[in-house]
């Protein structure tokens, strides 16, 4: 009885057991509310394109969107398992899930136990271990007892990102980002592997993950670009000038790289340059947008402003104790967080040369490294008072964050919620009554929810991407729906001569092409704009209803998605 109970205390204690309970956690976690929320537009866009060939999906992602990995393995997906908003959900939760077991073992690979192996840097820009016994986790240490020491790291950032609303977010959500997050923190851990081993079968590996890493979105460059610098300025000035091996296994990553995203690099290249021309979607960033973003990762001010106290202290503890053959590697994973997230903020500044990139959607490659950088923090500050008092300090940030925590975080979608307030509105005239829609990429949404048929009836054979929302217009039309992408005007489709006409825009914001559209619709009726409708019509009245989603945390309740819907009536 003795013998069973202790073997099952030793399997329980060994970190790829720990890291299938992370992962089970996760899944828990995550699952709650995952369909609750309408799809957004982003996301069936991924769905729509997802429908098509594989050689399909790569022509029409390959003229200025991202990489096509996730759509491809999307594709396959929904052969099995459906388009549904579970289904295709479900697939990033795993994802997410992966991603937080591996933030463990991660967080345990760079731990004091780690340097049991007792490395020392030599001349081969690799350090010297003895690679017959080389393990990538430290098993002897966990047979001995030392598991909370050898697995804190892993554990305290396993949970931040577990607490963090914004993982929540994007395990919710049906696109590439998950799996970016996924290839990020796996190709570290090979990485670290390859380094601490030598052995050329690691760095191949590290090589071909890394290229599927930059092929689920071009933002993973940032990561690899974090990997080659540290290994460049900790070991590779040495290496090269001593031992030519070194860089003979460096070739190996880059071939393995090569083989996985080399043949896409001419369509990164053609994506940099566009938006140098065109320039992005993103607006620059203010000075302070690192602090919003982080808010957002982390729920609440208080843990924000925690959290950045922490940032703070961690560079001064690594710089002093940098000479520890561990803190090297904790060196690693804080520069893994700060070069992609203040790099893309430096450069998205409001300055000649600005290239706006930095959104908390970009930046979010870097939340499993800030997780763990908060997490070595946590654990180097002074144990000056004790252990257990010690252990405070993790405690309240958490709890700081959970006064935060949402299980069904806000994604600014009511795709649905609108189109059932419009059919409400117009009752039995609904099929009759015209409605336009804004902003026209707000079209996958509609299309998925107000005719799911005609959105699965994708009728391009060849590869013509220039005609996707001539087509998903015409699909919108047979539901009396209508978009104007260019500079079509209501005279020009024949719906101002309608004497009653609905219109529905999503989100707060208001470009000039809206802009230009409101002003036509509001000179059909002869009125001013007015949102208490207490003016008399001239000729006409327009009633505005507005759909807000609201969202509720610990017993308050705010707007997290809206959605306006006029009804235009000539009289």
């Amino acid at each position: 009885m003795m013998l069973n109970r202790t073997k099952a205390v030793s399997i329980l204690q060994h970190p790829i057991s720990l890291a299938i309970l992370f992962f089970f956690l996760s899944m828990g976690i995550h699952l709650i509310g995952i369909d609750t929320l309408s799809l957004t537009s982003d996301e069936c866009f991924s769905i729509y394109h997802a429908q098509m060939s594989p050689r399909l999906i790569y022509f029409h992602l390959s003229t200025g969107n991202n990489p096509p990995l996730h759509e491809w393995i999307l594709h396959y997906w929904m052969l099995w398992f459906g388009d549904s908003a579970f289904a295709v959900r479900f697939l990033s939760l795993i994802f997410s899930s992966l991603t937080t077991a591996l933030i463990f073992l991660l967080g345990t690979q760079i731990s004091e136990g780690f340097a049991t192996h007792k490395t020392n840097l030599g001349n081969s820009g690799v350090p010297n271990i003895d690679k017959s016994n080389f393990e990538p986790y430290p098993t002897k240490e966990w047979r001995t007892g030392d598991l909370v020491a050898n697995s804190s790291i892993g554990m305290i950032a396993a949970i931040l990102f577990l607490a963090s609303n914004y993982s929540t977010f994007l395990a919710h959500e049906a696109r590439t980002y998950n799996l970016t997050l996924f290839l990020g923190v796996l190709s570290t851990i090979l990485f670290t592997t390859a380094i601490q081993s030598g052995k050329i079968k690691y760095f191949l590996l590290y090589g071909l993950i890394g290229g599927l890493l930059c092929l689920s979105h071009f933002f993973g460059i940032w990561i690899l670009l974090a990997h080659g610098s540290f290994w460049l300025f900790t070991w590779g000035f040495q290496a090269s000038k001593e031992n030519p091996p070194a860089i003979k296994s460096i070739g190996w990553a880059v071939m393995g790289s090569g083989i996985a995203f080399g043949w896409y690099i001419p369509n990164l290249w053609y994506r940099f340059v566009y938006s140098a021309s065109q320039g992005t979607w993103v607006n620059p960033a203010p000075w302070n947008a690192p602090y919003l973003t982080l808010w957002k990762y982390l729920n609440t001010p208080l843990a924000t402003i925690s959290a950045i106290s922490l940032l703070i202290y961690l560079p001064f503890y690594l710089f002093k104790n940098k000479a520890n053959p561990s803190i090297r590697y904790q060196i690693l994973v804080f520069w893994i967080f700060a070069l992609p997230f203040f790099g893309q903020w430096l450069l998205s500044l409001d300055h000649p040369f600005s290239i706006p990139m930095f959104t908390e959607r970009y930046a979010g490659i870097t939340l499993p490294f800030l997780c763990l950088s908060l997490s070595v923090s946590l654990l180097s500050l002074p144990l000056s008072l004790g252990k257990h008092i010690s252990a405070i300090k993790t405690i309240t940030i958490i709890s700081l964050m959970m006064l935060g925590r949402s299980f069904t975080p806000p994604n600014q979608a009511s795709a649905k919620e609108a189109l059932q307030t419009a059919k409400v509105s117009l009752g039995a005239n609904w099929s009759k009554t015209p409605i336009v829609l804004e902003p026209y990429h707000s079209a996958f949404q509609v299309l998925y929810y107000a005719d799911h048929n005609r959105f699965k009836q994708y009728q391009f054979k060849q590869c013509q991407p220039q005609f996707l929302y001539d087509h998903l217009a015409s699909q919108l039309r047979h539901s009396n729906i209508w978009i104007l992408k260019s500079n079509n005007s209501l005279d020009s489709l024949g719906l101002s001569q309608k004497n009653q006409l609905g219109y529905l825009h999503f989100g707060s914001d208001r470009s000039s092409h809206t802009i230009q559209i409101e002003s036509q619709l509001k000179q059909l009726a002869d009125v001013q704009f007015n949102t208490n409708q207490s003016k008399p019509a001239t000729r006409g009245e327009i009633k505005r209803i507005s759909i807000q989603i609201p969202e509720y945390i610990w017993g308050n309740t705010k707007i997290a998605a809206d959605a306006d819907f006029w009804l235009i009536e000539k009289k």
